[in-house]
């Protein structure tokens, strides 16, 4: 009884805060973006935080980095841990000491990836996503035209990872290193996928530049981008396989 009657109260104060003039609607926003949390209601929360991060001016980088970090919050609640990373990698580049500096080194892994159980899987899917990137790079719009086709590529990825773990090649390597056999290793794929495929570049002809020092970034460099943190786990995160388009 007593913990309903908090609940009504909750929502209450909700509601008021809405209403209340005083406050102009960012404000409103934000403050029902984190009520909605506390009430446990992630999805009305992500909609309100949302748009506070929007209406929150880029002059302002510490309230705007602690509106990223509520969403992140949202995200993580709706089991969209992909989009939560994206929202707290922002937030710590404003505000490197901050909570969320702290909550994204916790999610992420060597690769700027969520981090998986096991090490082992993290490997996996660092692979499949340099792979799986340089397939949809030769497609028309960077997409699969179907399941189908994204099983096979999957499946021909997942054939080409167990031969290179089984070959004893990543042993004691850092995630740097790692990433260059992941690159150099190769994967084929037969001609009926590649069959209407553009061809053009491909991740094996990115070159990262750092230009105002002149020099190629290493992915166990510093950032340029001045957060601290390394390369492949800021500005050179590799892209989730969730985010991989189908059709």
């Amino acid at each position: 009884m007593h913990g309903a009657r908090l609940a009504l109260q909750g929502r209450a104060k909700y509601f008021s805060c809405m209403r209340d003039p005083g406050l102009n609607s960012a404000v409103r926003a934000y403050e029902a973006g984190k009520r909605a949390l506390r009430l446990h209601r992630p999805d009305v929360a992500l909609r309100f935080l949302r748009e506070a991060v929007a209406d929150c001016p880029a002059s302002c980088p510490g309230e705007l980095s602690e509106r990223l970090y509520w969403l992140a919050v949202a995200l993580l609640r709706l089991d969209r841990p992909e989009l939560a990373l994206k929202s707290l990698a922002s937030a710590q580049k404003l505000r490197p000491r901050g909570i969320a500096r702290r909550a994204y080194v916790r999610r992420v892994n060597d690769y700027g990836m969520p981090r998986r159980s096991r090490p082992e899987l993290d490997d996996f899917y660092a692979f499949y996503s340099i792979h799986a990137s340089r397939y949809l790079a030769t497609r028309p719009g960077a997409r699969f035209a179907s399941m189908d086709e994204k099983d096979m590529a999957t499946r021909l990825i997942a054939e080409s990872w167990k031969t290179l773990s089984a070959s004893g090649r990543l042993v004691g390597r850092s995630a740097g290193e790692k990433l260059a056999f992941f690159r150099a290793w190769p994967v084929s794929f037969p001609p009926m996928l590649l069959s209407g495929a553009v061809h053009g570049g491909t991740d094996a002809s990115v070159v990262r530049v750092n230009f105002r020092r002149g020099i190629v970034v290493d992915p166990d460099d510093r950032c340029p981008c001045g957060s601290g943190l390394t390369y492949r786990c800021c500005c050179g995160r590799l892209a989730s396989p969730r985010g991989l388009s189908c059709e």
